[in-house]
């Protein structure tokens, strides 16, 4: 299984991620820290 048809499955149909840079959290907004470590590093994935 390829790593986009992972990441659609933790998506789903919407085709954005959000992901800290420190620590790896997934979320499915884009918060303005971390809630697991603070940082304010977030990714953003588009699909």
């Amino acid at each position: 299984m390829g790593v986009v048809t992972k990441l659609k499955q933790f998506v789903g149909d919407e085709g954005e991620l959000y992901e800290c840079r420190n620590c790896g959290e997934k979320f499915d907004h884009e918060p303005e820290a971390c809630s697991t470590c603070g940082s304010t590093e977030i990714a953003h994935y588009e699909f």
